[in-house]
């Protein structure tokens, strides 16, 4: 009996086509495994927005990209286009001389 290997990969390229279409800096870190796509924007300060902005913008992201992702030339890539989406937003700051993390994440289900 054969093993089902199941993995993370990070793909770089995409993160880069959705930040540009998205027009932010820095990229976001775009994970593809274990059934969804999780992208993860760091140091946007969109933790601390008000929650229907945060659900605005995570559902704009997932709506380009499933675009980006379509387009990718990358056959397997493409076919990952349909899976549910988490994208998550992670900032740091001081409080009081503690650092503390915050982080938001949103799942929007597969279509």
């Amino acid at each position: 009996m054969s093993r089902l290997q199941v993995g993370v990969v990070r793909y770089a390229s995409l993160a880069r086509a959705i930040a540009q279409a998205l027009g932010i800096e820095p990229a976001p870190d775009c994970r593809i495994g274990q059934g969804r796509i999780t992208i993860t924007f760091r140091r946007v300060g969109a933790s601390r927005w008000p929650e229907a902005r945060q659900i605005d913008q995570a559902l704009r992201v997932a709506a380009i990209a499933r675009t980006v992702i379509a387009a990718d030339p990358r056959r397997a890539v493409r076919q990952r286009a349909t899976r549910a989406i988490v994208v998550v937003y992670e900032d740091a700051t001081l409080v009081r001389g503690c650092a503390v993390t915050s982080r938001w994440e949103c799942v929007i289900p597969a279509t």
